[in-house]
């Protein structure tokens, strides 16, 4: 009995130890290395097990608990890349630019309200909070805060926002401008300076932090000033919207008041300005 247990917890320590592994690699950008690259091993719930940096040079090399896991690598001004492990020990990473406007930056925030998406839902009131920001004469963007399903590190599917009429027939389709990165500031914390400083990620910082915390997002939808006088003049038009798809926290039914067309009209006067 004795020599049976020692037998199976060799084989256990055996199948541990072969789990570990060194992993070293570089990484690219579009103009060179990247340095100083935060480098994290996580599982396919994005728990993250063990955390380094990549040196000056975008090298790095550390050991890994499980080399079945991913390697997720993160660095300002570049999208954030997953790559799956599969027991591969050598890697060479390309980062893209992350995806900025032109306007961001020069925007003017015309409206900060939770009434302007509001009314009652299945008996409950609904209070949505959103920002109108004016990036040009002609263009605008809408701020939705996105409750995000994972703690990853950029709001990750949603490109476009939907605006659906009876039957879900699309009414308007609003891109999103920016790559948002996440906070744990939540809604009702948020103040412009968190909004402006949403998509150049220098209030989110990645580590090695195993806690589950709730994120949230602030994608820029951007939208024109045609498209803010019909819904002036049709403000039914915002009872529904959809971010991509219709799922978890990223769908929306509205019941618009008075109040939300009286918004709209201030904001248009406002812009005018």
């Amino acid at each position: 009995m004795k020599a049976s247990l020692i037998s199976l917890f060799l084989l256990l320590a055996t199948q541990v130890l072969a789990q570990r592994q060194n992993v070293s690699g570089q990484i690219n950008g579009p103009d060179g290395r990247i340095p100083n690259v935060s480098i994290r091993e996580v599982d396919a719930s994005h728990r993250v097990y063990n955390h380094t940096k990549a040196d000056q040079n975008g090298l790095f090399s550390f050991t890994v608990r499980d080399a079945q896991h991913s390697l997720k690598f993160y660095a300002p001004g570049y999208r954030t890349f997953t790559h799956k492990m599969l027991g591969q020990k050598s890697f060479k990473v390309t980062m893209e630019p992350r995806r900025v406007s032109p306007f961001i930056g020069n925007e003017r925030l015309v409206l900060k309200s939770d009434r302007l998406f509001c009314g009652h839902y299945m008996m409950t009131e609904v209070k949505q909070m959103a920002w109108i920001e004016q990036m040009n004469d002609t263009l605008f963007t809408l701020i939705l805060p996105i409750k995000m399903d994972l703690a990853i590190d950029e709001y990750p599917a949603g490109r476009t926002l939907l605006v659906l009429g009876d039957r879900d027939a699309q009414v308007m389709r609003w891109e999103n401008v920016v790559d948002a990165y996440p906070t744990e500031l939540a809604p009702h914390e948020v103040v412009d300076f968190h909004l402006a400083q949403s998509y150049s990620g220098s209030i989110y910082i990645p580590g090695g932090s195993k806690e589950e915390k709730t994120l949230y997002a602030y994608p820029h939808f951007q939208f024109t000033k045609a498209n803010l006088e019909y819904l002036a003049a049709h403000p039914d038009a915002l009872r529904r919207l959809a971010v991509d798809t219709y799922k978890a926290d990223n769908y929306w039914n509205f019941y618009p008041t008075d109040q939300t067309a009286a918004l709209l009209k201030q904001v248009l006067e406002g812009a005018g300005r």
